[in-house]
């Protein structure tokens, strides 16, 4: 069930991660049963004599034998199927102490559960390892910070009033720092004004915050001997030693972005390289980058960040 916080006129709901809407896929592995003492043995046949267990960690490799009448026999997970077909495992097992083992196939979950409700689901198909994720912990905004995303999101409306329409991207954007409850940038679309259509409202407001930091960087003085060279640390680093700084290590590292509506697949990417910290919109596009892909929480790309669409209360 959704988590949804009231700030003020707006009622806040974060938007799932893609791994918390995966569904059950499994794959074949070869398992055998065994009694207790053999355990340790066949794990290390398993371990040398074996294709290792590739992206099924989380599959636990050993559970009870539950066949009626079996009360100490176990299950060991030996191989995947997909590394060897049965007549070349059989070839691996002959002439061993295994060779006259009962192995079977069955099936177990190809991918680790995300959510406690799949975690009990994959178990019914075979015993796996769960550890909630840390960033599926329900968020709880403190009344400041409610007030604070109210008025970003203000901000972002009244925005919009002034900016040409567009069809499938946000065309107001607003940005915040969290710390200072401040508005650090804004930017409404200028692509029909500027004639660019690159100039989308994300865009435009990523560029307000470079400027600034290009006119930070240019105002620090240079070093006392006169050489010329600069006395700021490189940008990635700086955010370590200036505290009052709107931006951290990369150019919107833990910035709020709030838009009127869903940002499109590239300004989300924008977004994504910039690493921002979360994102709120009032109105959902189905071509979003949120919507459509998920890029919020995408296993490919190298950043995530959580998700909120927001409604009039």
């Amino acid at each position: 069930m959704a988590h949804q916080i009231e700030c003020g006129k707006y009622t806040v709901e974060r938007i799932p991660y893609a791994e918390e809407q995966q569904e059950l896929v499994t794959e074949d592995v070869f398992i055998a049963r065994i009694a207790p003492l053999q355990t340790s043995r066949i794990l290390q046949f398993a371990g040398k004599s074996l294709p290792k267990l590739d992206g099924i960690e989380h599959v636990k490799r050993v559970k009870r034998d539950t066949r009626a009448g079996n009360t100490n026999g176990l299950l060991v997970v030996l191989c995947q199927c997909k590394y060897l077909d049965r007549s070349q495992f059989d070839a691996v097992v002959q002439d061993t102490e295994w060779a006259d083992l009962e192995i079977l196939v069955v099936k177990v979950p190809s991918n680790p559960p995300y959510t406690s409700a799949q975690f009990e689901q994959w178990s019914q198909v075979w015993p796996v390892t769960y550890r909630p994720p840390l960033k599926l912990k329900k968020p709880e905004f403190s009344s400041d910070e409610k007030g604070y995303v109210e008025m970003c999101l203000q901000a972002a409306m009244q925005l919009k009033s002034n900016a040409a329409d567009t069809e499938n991207r946000a065309r107001a954007v607003v940005m915040g720092k969290l710390q200072t409850r401040k508005i650090v940038a804004q930017a409404a679309d200028t692509t029909s004004e500027s004639g660019h259509p690159l100039r989308h409202a994300v865009m435009n407001c990523i560029a307000l915050v470079a400027d600034r930091e290009v006119a930070r960087l240019t105002a620090e003085p240079t070093d006392d001997n006169n050489t010329g060279e600069s006395n700021s640390v490189p940008v990635k680093r700086s955010h370590e030693l200036c505290e009052d700084r709107d931006v951290g290590g990369y150019l919107c590292e833990g910035l709020d972005v709030f838009a009127v509506r869903e940002p499109c697949v590239m300004c989300t990417m924008a977004l994504v390289h910039s690493r921002i910290g979360r994102l709120f919109f009032v109105e959902q596009s189905p071509s979003g980058g949120i919507s459509r892909y998920a890029m919020h929480s995408h296993k490919a790309l190298n950043h995530n960040f959580t998700a909120f669409v927001c409604h009039l209360s």
